[in-house]
């Protein structure tokens, strides 16, 4: 079967997520509500879902059809919104998940002030981004952020910065610029080449991983006057 490049990216990031994901519950063992930020096909949904004391997972994305993991858990929503604004209430999430997404919108101040102000204080946000110098892709309004620009970018909004980590090096990089030639790849060199990249950091990274925790609250004053919306959870009842 063919494969792609998605997949060789959630192989290349599956081990810095879920490090990055044990410090954050270290300091906070349960996520009851989570958002997945520009969830696309799906791929960290069932990782997700698996998380201990989940209670609800709301997935977004301008197509929520295209979300080939969804496993119609009484648990999961998936809504069709934009991130610059969340149809959701303040301080609903105590974790926002948002890997690859930010560098396809044009307001990303706004993306940010929005994932800022449905995150609880004290609540975190993981985040992926690509970073400079990454392989130029034309659904991209920005080819990547630095750490210290997306670091400042997240304090301003009231998050301290916890740990950030690379990816992403030689072999992810041949295999994104290939991939107009290698249209159907099989599945079986995607997947072996994401693994040399885990296990081989060759030159410059091209993907910048940030948690963070919000410190404080951060409304933007957004959330006055909107209606309510089944991704309100804070007082929503439990699951059945």
């Amino acid at each position: 079967m063919p494969g792609w490049p998605d997949e060789g990216r959630r192989i290349v990031q599956w081990p810095h997520l879920r490090a990055l994901m044990a410090r954050a519950q270290a300091q906070s063992p349960r996520f009851q509500r989570i958002f997945n930020a520009g969830a696309g096909e799906g791929g960290y949904s069932r990782w997700l879902l698996e998380m201990p004391g989940l209670k609800w997972l709301v997935e977004t994305d301008f197509d929520w059809r295209s979300n080939t993991h969804s496993r119609f858990d009484p648990r999961q929503l998936l809504f069709c919104a934009s991130l610059v604004s969340i149809p959701a209430q303040d301080e609903n999430f105590d974790l926002v998940l948002c890997t690859e997404v930010l560098e396809h919108i044009r307001e990303h101040d706004q993306a940010l002030d929005e994932i800022a102000r449905v995150l609880a204080p004290g609540g975190w946000l993981l985040i992926t981004v690509p970073t400079p110098p990454a392989v130029p892709d034309s659904n991209h309004v920005r080819e990547g952020y630095r750490p210290e620009e997306l670091s400042a970018m997240l304090s301003a909004r009231g998050f301290e910065v916890v740990d950030q980590r690379f990816c992403m090096y030689f072999f992810f990089r041949w295999l994104l610029r290939n991939w107009p030639r290698l249209a159907y790849c099989p599945r079986i060199l995607i997947r072996s080449l994401a693994l040399l990249d885990c296990y081989f950091h060759i030159g410059p990274p091209m993907d910048l991983m940030i948690l963070a925790r919000l410190m404080k609250p951060h409304r933007a004053g957004r959330d006055a006057g909107r209606k309510a919306h089944p991704a309100d959870l804070v007082s929503a009842p439990e699951p059945v």
